[in-house]
């Protein structure tokens, strides 16, 4: 194993001690307290608190007008455990494939190597739960380039996400006493109805090759005794768009099934497209065949990330990942040789 690759070990499994979770700020900070601590001490740091959150802007500028920006998240889905386990071939663990062995990797290209580029790794701690810290650090930097591994799997470049949009839909009912339903009007009932009507406008996906708008049914409430007729019932919804739809659409969907509904939005965010006939993708895409040995998939990826807010200020994207599996799921892992492939692919880039 060459020396590059054992740093990129060593470093993922100290990340992964750190329980990253929502609203575990003192692991947040230990955990960048540790990456500045190891951090080529060539580089600006910079620290951005954003909602209680340490996010870590680490360049060899200070310039906020980049030539690249690679771009990575600390915090991770919960787990019963935070410690990673190494095989022959495997880090296995939550946070090995989303995303610790990623940054690890993004963090070991910059402590080993030097160009003339403007380029800068930023490091945010909320993508999980809605990647608003991206969105407020985005607002103050530039790019021509930026890399993000953080979708799709076995180098696959991903061309295109899906947009985000999180909604509470509260229904109101008519209470009665429980052995007269005839009397009230279910709102429980009617939340259920509502949601089968637009999964009957948007069909549920059959598999991850389904590249189509999803909606989700993540949560639903109502009512407060048992022996009564629900008057009010709040569902929670997770809209997962294609390009073909449009937050406003799908809205007005919704308002016109049932005019009587309030609906919350609870997050938002755009698709992401990246044009790969775009002269930087281009070239990455001729330059990862010489490095892999073929040529990189074009793919498009079901889920949502913080390359949303690259894409909305139309900075070509490159949205790839190692060869992993089963992120937020016990059996996540991720190839050790594949992320010393990914960093060489970094590497060709800057």
């Amino acid at each position: 194993m060459n020396k590059i690759l054992k740093e990129i070990i060593n470093i993922t499994g100290q990340l992964i001690k750190y329980k990253t979770i929502k609203e575990n700020y003192n692991d947040f900070y230990l955990a960048t307290k540790y990456i500045k601590k190891i951090i080529n001490k060539d580089y600006f740091v910079t620290e951005k608190r954003i909602n209680e959150y340490p996010n870590l802007i680490i360049s060899n500028t200070e310039d906020k007008n980049l030539d690249i920006i690679f771009c990575g998240h600390l915090d991770v889905v919960p787990n019963d455990t935070y410690q990673m386990i190494e095989t022959d071939d495997k880090l296995l663990g939550r946070g090995t494939f989303d995303m610790k062995g990623q940054l690890a990797t993004m963090i070991s290209l910059l402590n080993n190597n030097k160009t003339d580029k403007k380029i800068a790794l930023i490091i945010t701690c909320d993508e999980e739960i809605g990647g608003f810290c991206c969105k407020e650090i985005m607002k103050e930097y530039k790019s021509k380039l930026a890399v993000i591994p953080d979708a799709g799997k076995n180098f696959e470049l991903i061309s295109e996400e899906k947009g985000l949009l999180q909604v509470a839909i509260t229904t109101p009912g008519l209470k009665a006493h429980a052995s007269e339903p005839f009397k009230g009007d279910n709102a429980i009932l009617k939340s259920i109805d509502l949601y089968d009507e637009l999964v009957e406008l948007y069909p549920l996906p059959e598999d991850e090759k389904d590249f189509r708008t999803s909606i989700n049914l993540s949560k639903i409430e109502g009512g407060n005794t048992t022996n009564a007729v629900a008057d009010s019932s709040t569902m929670t919804l997770d809209i997962r768009f294609t390009t073909e739809d449009t937050i406003e659409s799908i809205l007005n969907n919704i308002k016109k099934i049932s005019p009587e509904s309030k609906v919350e939005v609870l997050d938002q965010g755009p698709t992401f497209y990246v044009d790969t006939e775009n002269k930087l993708i281009k070239d990455f895409l001729k330059k990862g065949k010489e490095i892999l040995g073929h040529d990189i998939k074009v793919s498009k990826c079901l889920a949502t990330s913080d390359a949303i807010y690259f894409s909305a200020k139309n900075i070509p994207t490159i949205l790839i990942n190692p060869i992993g599996d089963y992120w937020h799921n016990k059996n996540e892992y991720v190839m050790k040789e594949s992320l010393y492939t990914l960093y060489l692919l970094f590497k060709e880039i800057i």
